[in-house]
């Protein structure tokens, strides 16, 4: 029985005319950039999980909807989330997640896992810009602006 090595190839293909979706400069960008991915109707139903990916000039190449939770929390998996980092080639991340409670204050779970990501994302040299999250009337916390990343 023959061993088979597969190779893998990597095609990076824009779906639209447009060249970016924005450019992220601050929290309030990265806000109005997640307001058009989150889904308006689940907002208040259950807990997303959204990341952003950015070249070097902070540019938004593309976003990926990565996991779903329940009405109270969302589990996310790092690696999945720097798979898809590599792939694109991004220099830098923003994390987002919703609270249907409306709360903005992180939990201590969201503040382990905001961890757990930074601390994988040196390993490859990829920043992670912010993390926010976001509430369905009453706007973000940003990791970033109170000091957490």
């Amino acid at each position: 029985m023959k061993n088979f090595l597969y190779e893998l190839k990597l095609s990076y293909h824009r779906t639209s005319e447009d060249p970016v979706m924005g450019t992220i400069k601050n929290s309030r960008d990265s806000f109005e950039i997640l307001k058009r991915v989150f889904d308006e109707d689940l907002i208040e139903a259950r807990e997303e999980f959204v990341i952003l990916y950015l070249n070097r000039s902070n540019q938004v190449i593309g976003y990926y909807k990565a996991f779903q939770g329940g009405v109270a929390s969302v589990v996310c998996d790092p690696k999945l989330i720097l798979t898809m980092a590599l792939k694109t080639l991004a220099s830098s991340i923003v994390l987002a997640h919703n609270h249907p409670s409306g709360r903005k204050d992180p939990s201590a779970q969201d503040l382990r896992m905001t961890e757990n990501i930074k601390q994988a994302c040196r390993w490859v040299d990829v920043e992670l810009f912010d993390h926010l999250i976001l509430t369905p009337r009453s706007g973000y916390y940003s990791f970033a602006d109170e000091g957490k990343i």
